[in-house]
């Protein structure tokens, strides 16, 4: 069990000032997710277009070090160690790049016809 302490303070309270602290209105909250969800689609396509190439990269890497132009692959067993693997991941990453791209472009375009923000 907790135990209570109460402490009675002789001296008066007037010509102290307490700092008061505000929670930021749910407004606020809801205007900063909103900003969030916005900028999350951007955020994504420049994350995603230099995987994208990275991964692309890794599989020119392992066709070359099949004709045996480049030095060896460091995956050499398992999924990864194909190089139509990496080209394909690669290609996807890109795609999906690409849509998120657009669906943000029409997410814009969509409030600005109703001539509202979002």
């Amino acid at each position: 069990m907790g135990a209570f302490r109460l402490e009675v303070n002789s001296r008066p309270v007037v010509g102290r000032v307490h700092p008061v602290l505000t929670r930021p209105r749910l407004a606020e909250r809801s205007e900063r997710t909103l900003s969030l969800g916005r900028q999350l689609p951007s955020i994504l396509v420049a994350l995603l277009t230099p995987a994208a190439l990275v991964v692309l990269a890794m599989g020119l890497w392992r066709v070359c070090a099949d004709l045996d132009w480049a030095g060896a692959f460091p995956i050499s067993t398992g999924f990864f160690s194909h190089w139509q693997v990496w080209i394909a991941l690669s290609i996807a990453l890109k795609m999906l790049s690409s849509s998120l791209l657009a669906w943000e472009s029409r997410a814009h375009k969509i409030p600005e016809e109703n001539g509202t923000m979002f």
